[in-house]
């Protein structure tokens, strides 16, 4: 999904997207923990808040104006 959304956003809105496949893996990570896996702390939250609310206004932006095919 991620690449097809890339695909149609890059360039111009792509930049907002580039930290979506590192929390999305981060969130996996803590879901299903290897014993070596970190901990995500309130200060890894709030760091990505604001990208979260990016992605957010993103989505509100375009989401009338893309096809779903």
């Amino acid at each position: 999904m991620l690449d097809a959304v890339t695909a149609q956003l890059d360039p111009p809105l792509g930049q907002a997207l580039r930290s979506f496949d590192r929390m999305r893996r981060r969130r996996n990570s803590a879901e299903y923990p290897r014993p070596d896996t970190p901990e995500i702390t309130p200060d890894d939250v709030l760091q990505d808040v604001e990208k979260a609310e990016q992605f957010i206004a993103l989505a509100t932006k375009v989401l009338d104006q893309m096809s779903p095919y």
